[in-house]
């Protein structure tokens, strides 16, 4: 056979054999980079977005931006939804309320106290945020509800205060809602604190974290038995 042919087989040989596997990696891995590179970007866009729908002037966009939000895993989404747990137009802000208590955002706890307590908040809104302190489940806000418990002479505010001590589940909450219970004039009131106490009392208790005792180590130089 020709030098000229044997050439030519060794390059069709060439040519079929299989990839060898170091040969991917580098498409891969600059595959990977460029979605790390360009996923932040993406995110902070997607942000800029809603929030331009979020400061704009049709309701029906804000309250698709406040939806938009409670979609997003950015840490700056809460910011904005605070922003708009104020907004003049109740839809909005009512939407914004909900959301929050559904991401379970315990940087909202404060600002959503401070809402709650305050004369001019109407009493649908005060009935959200009672409802998302509740879901949020963070006990700092178990005072300022029993405040309220205890203050306000709305049957339906009360109603939601009594439900929210229920999913906080603190048992400082349980002599307030036994007095409700046991000493209230309203029926219903006095059913459902009744229902919150059992609910507290029955919450397992939060898993003890006991350190293997392998971990346990001994003074240096001590025997070994």
């Amino acid at each position: 056979m020709r030098w000229g042919a044997r050439a030519v087989l060794v390059l069709l040989a060439v040519a079929a054999a299989p990839a060898v596997g170091f040969a991917q990696l580098p498409i891969d891995t600059g595959r990977q980079r460029l979605q790390d590179r360009y996923k932040k970007p993406a995110s902070s866009q997607k942000l800029d977005d809603v929030v331009r729908k979020l400061n704009g002037d049709d309701p029906d966009a804000r309250l698709e931006a406040v939806r938009a939000l409670g979609e997003m895993n950015e840490p700056k989404a809460i910011d904005y939804l605070l922003q708009a747990a104020n907004d003049p137009d109740m839809r909005i802000r009512v939407k914004a309320i909900d959301t929050l208590g559904n991401i379970r955002a315990k940087e909202a706890t404060p600002l959503l106290i401070q809402q709650l307590v305050l004369r001019s908040t109407d009493i649908p809104t005060k009935q959200r945020i009672l409802a998302t302190l509740g879901k949020i489940g963070d006990k700092r806000a178990t005072s300022p509800i029993l405040d309220i418990l205890s203050r306000d002479v709305d049957p339906a505010v009360r109603g939601n205060a009594i439900f929210a001590l229920g999913d906080l589940g603190d048992t400082s909450a349980v002599p307030a809602l036994e007095h409700v219970a046991n000493d209230g004039q309203d029926d219903m009131l006095k059913r459902l604190a009744a229902e919150a106490v059992r609910k507290i009392r029955e919450r397992p208790e939060p898993p003890v974290d006991i350190p293997a005792l392998s971990d346990r180590r001994k003074p240096e130089g001590a025997a070994t038995p």
